[in-house]
């Protein structure tokens, strides 16, 4: 699938769902990026090599925690932009990208918070409408 990221001003994105969590599990140092779709299915993953995380599991249980979200939203009149959730080990990252699909940064206990907010905050604003690729 395509994914259309606006990121600097400077640069443009126009990346795949699987080149966009790539990036982004190998440049923040994340145990796994994902993006997922709002019924909990995984259409593109990255872990790390040494991550034994179940990227469906998450998938599915991180889609709970996108209808809180969207439920919350209604009470606020307001989309939400992300959630983040801490645990004793690992921090998660939730940002809904369109009606449809959300992405999911899961880091070490450790991470620096800010700089992952950062990160989804530089993805800008993906297309509601994603794309396959064109196969030669």
């Amino acid at each position: 699938m395509r994914a259309e990221a606006i990121g600097t001003k400077e640069q443009e994105l126009d990346v795949t769902f699987s080149e966009l969590v790539q990036k982004l599990q190998k440049d923040y140092g994340l145990e796994a990026a994902l993006v997922v779709t709002t019924d909990g299915l995984v259409v593109d993953a990255a872990t790390a090599s040494r991550s034994e995380i179940d990227a469906e599991a998450i998938a599915a249980n991180a889609v709970s925690g996108l209808l809180m979200l969207e439920a919350l939203g209604q009470e606020f009149a307001s989309a939400p932009r992300q959630a983040i959730i801490e645990f004793d080990r690992h921090l998660v990252l939730v940002a809904p990208l369109d009606q449809d699909t959300a992405l999911v940064l899961v880091a070490a206990g450790s991470a620096n918070l800010g700089r992952l907010r950062l990160a989804v905050r530089r993805l800008g604003t993906l297309t509601s409408q994603a794309t396959p690729p064109i196969s030669a």
